[in-house]
């Protein structure tokens, strides 16, 4: 979360007193590490970071690292009037459509370089409302037009399909390495839902082959 209205942080207060959401950042740790090992920042904003402890699994000294969630008691004022790298995860889709261009302009007052992840598609989490958490679903190439008001030099580095997008707001040369980072970690993805559903089935035939061999006279065919 970042800055929404008063109604929406308390929503998130309630979810995030009942469970561990909002850790997701952590899955582009890689990405974000090379963005540091470029920049060389001496802050870094972790801009509605929930309950992410990334700040934890990267090497950043020596520049100072600030975490800001609204929604989270102790770090909900932001204590950094600029940065120069600011992470920004999973966070754009759970504000409202009209209060987006407010929370950008919020992080572009902060620095111009921004590592943005947007999921593009509804969460699987629903608001204590009844409202799913994800308010404002769009395409990656709809969200990069709403950044570049913001960040002219925004630019879409990688596309998941129906999942995800990934935005940089600099000219970056570790462009091309996040890219591959990332397809590496959707061909990862893939692949081990696949050997999940070949170990499924051949739990299965092991299954069937033990009832064959402890019950015989069930499977005999006179």
């Amino acid at each position: 979360m970042a800055n929404p209205s008063s109604n929406l942080i308390e929503q998130y207060k309630t979810i995030h007193a009942q469970s561990q959401y909002g850790r997701s950042a952590k899955t582009h740790r890689a990405a974000i590490q090379a963005c540091i090992v470029e920049l060389q920042p001496q802050s870094i904003v972790e801009y509605g970071c929930g309950r992410s402890r990334l700040c934890d699994d990267l090497h950043y000294d020596p520049a100072s690292f600030t975490r800001f969630d609204p929604a989270i008691p102790g770090i909900d004022v932001l204590k950094a009037s600029e940065a120069d790298f600011v992470i920004n995860t999973d966070v754009l889709e759970h504000i409202p459509r009209t209060e987006v261009d407010g929370l950008l302009a919020k992080i572009a007052a902060l620095g111009d370089k921004v590592f943005f992840n947007i999921c593009t598609r509804l969460a699987s989490e629903v608001l204590p409302n009844g409202e799913n958490a994800h308010c404002t679903v769009l395409p990656a190439e709809e969200w990069l037009e709403i950044i570049l008001k913001h960040f002219p030099q925004a630019e879409l580095v990688h596309v998941n399909p129906k999942e995800s997008c990934l935005i940089l707001t600099w000219d970056s040369r570790v462009a091309s390495i996040i890219y591959d980072l990332e397809e590496l970690k959707m061909q990862a993805r893939h692949y081990k839902m696949k050997s999940r559903s070949t170990l499924r089935k051949l739990e299965k035939q092991i299954r069937i082959l033990r009832d064959k061999l402890l019950n015989p006279a069930k499977h005999h065919r006179p």
